[in-house]
Formats: structure tokens, C-alpha cells, sequence
């Protein structure tokens, strides 16, 4: 299974995935990438930019990345 197809199913199945998801639980480094890869083949993928504090109580943004309704 590619690294496209893992991240495909990991959306289906949780209904996004974010960077840090993405390493911890499929080992992909490079989510943007990969979440590129399936735009380009046709997959129809949402972006919402959160926002955290990390472990220095400083303010942090990261892309979660959504399949979209289709209609």
C-alpha cells in the first residue's frame, strides 16, 4: 500500500488527518506532499488551519486535511 492510498484510507476511516498523525501513525514526513499527490489524481481534499500551544506554551498553526462531501 502507498503512502497516498494509506492516507486516503486513514481519512475515510477517522475523517482527517493532520502532519502529526500522519508521522506517528503512517510514517509520512511529508503530508502536504502526499495530500498534493491525491489532489492532482482527482480527490476532492479540504484544508482547515488549526492552532495550538505546543510544550513552550507558544501559539503553533497546522493544516488538517479533510475529504470533501461529494455532491
Amino acid at each position: 500500500m502507498t503512502q497516498c492510498e494509506k492516507i486516503l484510507a486513514y481519512m475515510q476511516q477517522f475523517g482527517s488527518i493532520t502532519p502529526l498523525e500522519a508521522v506517528a501513525d503512517l510514517g509520512c514526513m511529508r503530508l502536504a506532499a502526499r495530500i498534493a499527490d491525491l489532489k492532482d489524481a482527482g480527490h476532492a481534499i479540504g484544508r482547515r488551519m488549526k492552532t495550538s500551544q505546543n510544550r513552550f506554551g507558544q501559539n503553533v498553526t497546522y493544516a488538517e486535511y479533510y475529504l470533501e462531501e461529494s455532491e
